[in-house]
């Protein structure tokens, strides 16, 4: 998974910060990758744990070294390098930590089936001056595309600044092929520049050598680049030169209808002025589920590909450019503008258009990443992450209000209702995705998830990013200063969804951008022990565990409580940790 004219994604108390660019110069491969580039060992925590289940802090690899960012961690992604059976993660992290950016992190989580997390490498693509200063510009979101025996990693930045290519952001494609071996050195083998910013990137999970591209900004380039990195993959014996000479990324273009990302008004219902693109593209079984900001729509990807593995219509007229400090070369399709060469063989599905953002008097309601006119509980204001069931019954709309950049009526405390901060999951009914609506409760309300609080925060207690739980009705979700949730959701024979959320789990200082489990092994007495890696802003990488039980699909739902969110069973811990999280604070201050 997460994912405006650089105003949404998430970047958490950032925006606080100001940072200087320290100049200097740096040469050709500039970092080493089997060298640490900022410090790995952190100390395991007792977090505020509330709900069923046990919870264990396994391991922190506490990251950058800015006295505003110890982390810097963003996005994460899972791999297994074929022939070893071991999962390794990359942790992407933010540009903007200056004392120890690294751009991807790679840790190998398990060794012969134990979970035993270990520091292997350091791609330094964000580890170098100058760089950008915006708080969204080089979040270092992170895919990994396997094809035979060839794993790559595309890492992306939206802005200026990085590393290997100054004159421009966009994907950058790594050899993460032989990162199990310690010899190895996982490096650069090309980038992309694309007309507007990178700020996500997801791949195909049938044609891995598929990528889409999303810019997530308002600035009318409502359009899905498509990247076919085919020629980079080759064979796995290749040098790094043989890997670099070879690959030439093909880039299409999908445009999208104005229209179909544009936000409604939340009094009239009509559409307003103005489109955007997507926040976050995840890709399900040959569609697009496309998080818009403003709206959110589904795409039919299925015939988007020749059987040569082509894409579809015309492709971009791209130049090759040199990179800065690497041997890579760079696509660069950033002065690319022309309607006639796009892509062909998708399909527009439908689309729900959210009241998206509005904090004030019409004449600048939209300067903003929140609605202060619609309630959290009643529509999205960002819609910052969408994700399917595997039924393609419902879908998962994340509300990531104040896109990580401090938004008004964002904070939270204990037991204070905030009807317009603290974002949630909103559940859809997509069962004929030409007629979006809202999925209801057993009591007839819209079905949406949203957390109270465990710990005050002054700035962000909004959802980040989910992952599901294949074969559950269960997702794990990062939840900024609120740490990592476990939230079940159950159906009636009426189709009917109500959420519980089952479990939590704050850690020091927590400001989570994702967590997502990464092993799952059943237990004797019928739990499961999920185990899960966090990557945080404030922290850097945390390993934990959750032993707790199952929620298999087709799973009765519990006793109605006619609330739309349903969150009884918690109460009663979150009221005895009250005073003590305050306190706390203080002191320390998947795919089918």
């Amino acid at each position: 998974m997460s994912k405006l004219s650089r105003l949404v994604p998430c970047a958490a108390a950032l925006a606080l910060v100001t940072l200087t660019a320290l100049a200097g110069p740096v040469a050709a491969d500039h970092t080493d990758p089997r060298t640490e580039l900022a410090p790995t060992e952190g100390t395991t925590d007792e977090g505020l744990e509330r709900g069923e289940g046990t919870w264990e802090h396994l391991r922190n690899f506490r990251g950058g070294a800015s006295p505003a960012l110890t982390g810097g961690g963003t996005d994460t992604e899972f791999f297994t390098p074929k022939g070893t059976g071991d999962i390794y993660g990359s942790f992407g992290t933010l540009g903007q930590d200056t004392a120890g950016s690294i751009g991807q992190r790679i840790i190998r989580l398990t060794e012969n089936g134990v979970v035993e997390p270990t520091w292997v490498a350091d791609h330094g693509s964000a580890h170098c001056e100058p760089r950008s200063g915006s708080v969204t510009a080089l979040q270092h979101d992170t895919q990994v595309a396997q094809r035979g025996r060839v794993s790559l990693l595309t890492d992306t930045t939206d802005q200026t600044g990085r590393c290997h290519d100054t004159a421009g952001g966009g994907i950058e494609i790594v050899d993460m092929t032989r990162v199990h071996r310690p010899a190895a050195k996982p490096r650069e083998v090309h980038l992309v520049r694309f007309a507007g910013f990178s700020h996500t990137n997801t791949v195909d999970g049938q044609r891995p050598w598929i990528v889409y591209n999303s810019s997530a900004d308002f600035s009318g380039r409502n359009w899905i680049d498509v990247m076919d990195m085919s020629s980079c993959f080759g064979r796995a014996s290749w040098t790094r030169a043989e890997r670099i000479d070879a690959c030439r990324p093909v880039v299409s273009r999908i445009q999208l209808d104005p229209k179909w990302t544009q936000q409604r008004d939340q009094d009239t219902g009509k559409l307003e002025e103005g489109s955007a693109t997507c926040h976050d593209i995840t890709y399900s079984r040959q569609r697009l589920y496309c998080a818009a900001l403003n709206s959110t729509l589904i795409l039919d990807v299925s015939d988007l590909v020749r059987r040569d593995g082509s894409v579809r219509g015309a492709p971009l007229s791209c130049t090759l450019a040199d990179g800065t400090v690497t041997k890579a070369k760079v696509t660069d399709c950033s002065a690319t503008d022309d309607a006639t060469q796009r892509a062909t063989g998708w399909r527009f599905l439908g689309k729900i258009n959210h009241p998206g953002r509005d904090c004030g008097a019409p004449e600048d309601a939209r300067n903003c990443n929140t609605n202060l006119q619609e309630r959290s509980d009643e529509g999205v204001a960002v819609s910052h992450e969408a994700d399917p069931t595997r039924d393609r019954r419902f879908m998962f709309v994340t509300d990531e209000r104040g896109g990580g950049i401090v938004p008004p009526g964002a904070s939270c405390a204990p037991g204070i209702e905030n009807p317009y901060g603290n974002g949630g999951a909103h559940a859809f009914d997509i069962s004929d995705p030409s007629r979006i609506r809202y999925a209801r409760t057993p009591s007839g309300e819209k079905s949406i998830f949203i957390s109270d609080a465990i710990v005050p925060d002054p700035t962000f207690c909004d959802i980040h990013v989910l992952a599901r739980v294949r074969g559950e009705q269960r997702f794990i979700v990062g939840y900024y200063s609120q740490g990592i949730k476990i939230v079940d959701y159950f159906i009636d024979g009426q189709g009917r969804l109500q959420f519980h959320e089952r479990a939590s789990f704050t850690l020091p200082g927590a400001n989570t951008w994702a967590a997502q489990h990464f092993l799952i092994k059943k237990n004797e007495d019928g739990s499961r022990t999920y185990y899960i890696a966090a990557n945080d802003i404030h922290r850097g990488i945390d390993v934990v565990s959750w032993t707790g039980p199952p929620n298999p699909e087709g799973s009765k739902p519990p006793e109605q409580t006619g609330d739309k969110v349903s969150n009884s069973g918690l109460l009663g811990a979150s009221v005895l940790v009250l005073a003590g999280a305050a306190l706390y604070r203080r002191r320390h201050r998947v795919e089918e």
